[in-house]
């Protein structure tokens, strides 16, 4: 009865948002998406949004625009989902779910886990597909200031969505503006576009892969530009160009150190990305971490982050970070091609993108310096005894090591800066040995992993993370063949507390 009564009060609350006039609220900017094949219009108040590379539902994406000195606790949104049925199994599989392939409740129940879907109410249908618009309730009471709404445009093959979010006491003012959006809505045939234009760009262009480059220009929403380097495309919407000209140079630089340190299994064919958003707010609405300043997404092929010196109010500008930011995930974003598109033990990986973080870079790579924030963290573990054995440390897997992250870090980099600068380790052949060994062993190891799989896992994810782990096992074990741990982790206490910065060579 409860559940017939929720349902009933949410198509009667739909029917009361339909008297609400959108076009007293604000205006609206005509967009058409050719390659999509629709037209709509979206409020002047919102923006769009870049969608990630391996987004496969999600095709365009817009959010309100930020206001001075305004907080939202939830920022209102707006996405345009696309749902293809999947193709018919072969042979039959067992009966079909009454919900339709290609319906809303299978990107619901993909996307939203422990969301409902209210009772909808038809929409005005368009050619051969219906219309519906129903409200999206969450199921996890921590989430009720946050409310949805869809309005979808469904046949047996596709369903065209436009789904929004907002704080639950903003509802009937976006519902308002995502209606006039989604019945203004205009589908027809995709058609390709801007093609052309792009491959002349490139016509004479001896750079590599330009189809690569030329997907990720088309993808560019309404404020963001695209430079080419010989090794990445840099995308960005912030306006600070002598920002993105020293980032276009500076990983040039740094690449010539990465592959000096971590020669590639193969030569590294793809080309990079880098996404540099305008503030923190865009960070964070493409998926960034509220507690990082940029990361690496291997699945999307992405390095992300932001101009840092615009994340403090009244703060000097001051570019540092971004490029700390940068040096240390550009190095995540080379490690994981050059091993052979995997990712090292979390120890070797973070430390390494520490220890490169800390490059000066000036029209070369000039020096490594210390990192301090680093040094201070892992020196006041050792003063209270906190740190991890190396014996533990060095088998840790992605999940134990972020346990205590600040920790893990800081004693990642202090390892790392210790096995390739500290007098003690360059003096002793077997402690100088252990870093290009666990690459080497690395490298090698994960190829004879992946070959000996059958033909079934070589794709499979699972799989190949099992591969993974044992080429690191085995690149640990490589590495450290010999030498007595406790012994070198007793010269590395030492080093650090008595610290003293290696004198440039």
């Amino acid at each position: 009865m409860a559940g017939a009564v929720l349902r009933s009060g949410c198509a009667l609350f739909l029917l009361a948002l339909m008297t609400v006039s959108a076009a007293a609220q604000t205006g609206f900017t005509t967009e058409k998406h050719d390659d999509l094949g629709l037209a709509f219009q979206v409020p002047l108040s919102y923006e769009p949004l870049p969608v990630p590379p391996d987004e496969t539902w999600v095709v365009l994406s817009y959010a309100e625009k930020l206001r001075p000195r305004t907080v939202k606790a939830v920022r209102p949104t707006i996405d345009v989902v696309w749902i293809d049925a999947p193709p018919a199994p072969t042979p039959p599989a067992a009966p079909a779910s009454p919900a339709s392939p290609a319906s809303i409740e299978r990107y619901v129940a993909s996307r939203l886990p422990g969301w409902t879907i209210g009772q909808g109410v038809q929409g005005k249908a368009q050619g051969a597909f219906e219309a519906r618009e129903a409200l999206l309730i969450p199921g996890d009471a921590e989430m009720r200031p946050m409310v949805g709404w869809f309005y979808a445009y469904s046949n047996e093959r596709r369903t065209i969505a436009l789904i929004g979010t907002c704080g639950d006491h903003e509802l009937k003012e976006q519902v308002a503006l995502w209606r006039t959006c989604a019945e203004r809505m205009r589908l027809y045939d995709p058609v390709a576009t801007g093609e052309p234009e792009l491959a002349a760009l490139y016509a004479k262009s001896t750079l590599r892969d330009t189809p690569f480059r030329i997907d990720v220009r088309k993808r560019l929403v309404r404020g963001w530009r695209a430079e080419d380097t010989e090794n990445y495309i840099v995308v960005y919407s912030t306006k600070d160009q002598p920002l993105i000209r020293k980032m276009c140079l500076d990983i040039e630089f740094l690449r010539t150190q990465y592959d000096k340190y971590f020669p590639p299994v193969a030569p590294i064919q793809a080309v990079s990305t880098v996404r540099v958003c305008r503030d923190r707010d865009e960070y964070l609405a493409y998926g960034g971490d509220a507690d990082s300043l940029g990361y690496w997404h291997a699945a999307a092929g992405e390095l992300v982050l932001y101009d840092a010196a615009k994340a403090r109010k009244n703060a000097i500008s001051d570019d540092s970070e971004t490029f700390e930011v940068l040096y240390h995930e550009a190095f995540h974003q080379f490690i994981h091609y050059s091993a052979g598109e995997l990712a090292p033990h979390p120890w070797f990986n973070e430390g390494h993108g520490d220890f490169f973080g800390g490059a000066i870079v000036h029209g070369e790579v000039r020096s490594i310096e210390v990192n301090a924030r680093r040094l201070k963290g892992i020196q006041a573990a050792l003063a209270t005894g906190k740190t991890v054995p190396w014996s533990e440390i060095l088998r840790m897997e992605e999940r134990a090591f972020l346990q205590d992250a600040s920790l893990a870090y800081a004693q990642s980099w202090s390892m790392v800066y210790f096995l390739r600068l500290a007098p003690e380790v360059q003096s002793n052949r077997a402690w100088a040995r252990v870093l290009p060994t666990y690459f080497d062993t690395l490298k090698r190891a994960f190829v004879e992993e992946k070959s000996s799989l059958p033909a079934a896992k070589a794709a499979d994810r699972v799989a190949l993370w099992q591969a993974g782990r044992a080429a690191r096992m085995k690149a640990f074990d490589a590495a450290f063949a010999g030498i007595d741990l406790d012994e070198i982790e007793r010269a590395w206490k030492r080093y650090c507390v008595g610290f003293q910065r290696p004198r440039p060579k």
